[in-house]
């Protein structure tokens, strides 16, 4: 009876939720690049009331399997990052301090930093962005400003000064913030998020033109993503855009259902954009998974997906089937208190190399220890985080080639006194 109703909650959770985010955990403002044959995602750490989290860097080969790296910026309001890769091999990122509510334009030699600050930018949600047409890199601002830098690679200048800061021409219906300018078929497009983040008004709008500085027109001016409550959809908005193998996405932020209308807690998601022969965008389509356009490059299955999982302690409404469901937006939760646990039911003994936890927060300390066992009853250590507290993100992915039947995670403490993890990811080689 136990099992049967574990699976049952599985299956309810599925249709209850929105389209599954690109990765677990709140992260807000995604702004993706393809550089050096991988996908970066910049965004804003979310999850807390009243600021915002570390700065992280989501870094992909395909889209489907993701690793945060954390960015060493003393700098707690972090706020919309954006990054493109100069002419001189350096990499240039935009950030938004939430004081001062400026822009900030940092370099580095990699995109893990270390960054140093260059100039301040009189602007907000300033979004990168190059140029295909004249090779420039350039920024677009909440204040509806296209701002050109100094882009001669040869002068000391070079990405530390602005040479142009010109308003931006057109109409653009219910602008509030976080403007995207991409390129496709000789037209420009800018898009923003109208409304207001906190609220579930918040939308997705665009307008078009023939050059990026130049006069942009609305072929609709009503949004092409916005709330939809049977979808449960909630305030999605802030986009950018990506082309990958001829089709087009937009990656998105939406809010956590659980607690709408609120900007402190959201999903970093993406939709499939399509386009008409005049070029104007249809109404977005949300997508639940990358792996089914056949990027997926890992060569590991997750042999943890859908199975049965036991729990010794449970907050009403995170149920433990959340952990194994395949999601990026639900998650077991134990009650307040120490010494909290989850054992995943593989059904026989199976081999595996890695054990992946995603823990609701990475960026908090966590004492615990992965554990496995051929009869759930006696254990032996896989990994051990409980001689020193360490940060989500620290211990993500352990590795140790084993097998065995039962996969416990027992956590010690965790900084807020409540057990949280979104998935729990059990990593077989492929053959």
């Amino acid at each position: 009876m136990k099992k049967i109703l574990v699976l049952f909650l599985t299956i309810i959770s599925v249709e209850l939720f929105a389209q599954n985010p690109v990765v677990p955990g709140y992260f807000a403002d995604p702004s993706i690049r393809y550089m050096d044959g991988k996908y970066y995602m910049c965004i804003t750490s979310d999850g807390y009331e009243g600021r915002n989290g570390e700065p992280f860097l989501w870094v992909s080969d395909d889209l489907v399997n993701w690793d945060i790296h954390y960015l060493n910026i003393n700098d707690r309001f972090f706020w919309a990052p954006s990054m493109v890769k100069g002419d001189n091999g350096r990499y240039y990122m935009v950030h938004q301090q939430g004081v001062d509510y400026l822009a900030y334009l940092m370099e580095a030699d990699s995109p893990f930093g270390p960054w140093k600050e260059t100039i301040q930018l009189h602007d907000f949600d300033v979004e990168l962005f190059r140029d295909p047409v004249s090779n420039k890199i350039m920024g677009v601002g909440s204040w509806k400003n296209l701002i050109i830098f100094d882009n001669d690679v040869k002068s000391p200048t070079y990405m530390k000064k602005v040479v142009s800061k010109d308003p931006l021409e057109g109409e653009f219906t219910d602008f509030t913030e976080g403007p995207y300018l991409f390129y496709r078929n000789k037209k420009y497009y800018m898009m923003w998020a109208g409304g207001h983040c906190w609220l579930e008004s918040y939308n997705v709008h665009y307008a078009m033109a023939g050059q990026p500085g130049k006069t942009y027109y609305e072929p609709v001016k009503t949004p092409i993503l916005d709330t939809d409550k049977e979808r449960n959809i909630f305030g999605p908005g802030h986009t950018s855009v990506l082309e990958v193998k001829g089709r087009w996405f937009m990656f998105y932020h939406r809010q956590d259902p659980k607690r709408y209308p609120t900007c402190n807690y959201r999903f970093s998601c993406a939709a499939e954009l399509f386009f008409a022969p005049d070029g104007s965008i249809s109404k977005v389509e949300p997508i639940d998974d990358f792996t089914s356009l056949g990027l997926n490059k890992s060569k590991f299955k997750n042999i943890a997906l859908n199975k049965t999982v036991y729990t010794n302690s449970l907050s009403s409404g995170f149920p433990q089937a959340m952990l194994t469901d395949g999601r990026n937006d639900t998650r077991w939760q134990a009650e307040e208190g120490e010494d909290k646990w989850v054992t995943i039911d593989l059904g026989k003994p199976e081999k595996f190399s890695k054990v992946q936890v995603e823990f609701e927060y990475f960026d908090r300390y966590y004492l615990y220890k992965i554990e496995y066992s051929d009869d759930n009853n006696n254990w032996k250590d896989y990994a051990d985080y409980t001689q020193r507290a360490l940060k989500g993100y620290q211990t993500r992915i352990s590795e140790k080639e084993v097998a065995a039947r039962y996969v416990r995670i027992h956590i010690k403490r965790a900084e807020g006194k409540t057990a949280s993890i979104w998935e729990v990811k059990v990593l077989h080689k492929n053959s």
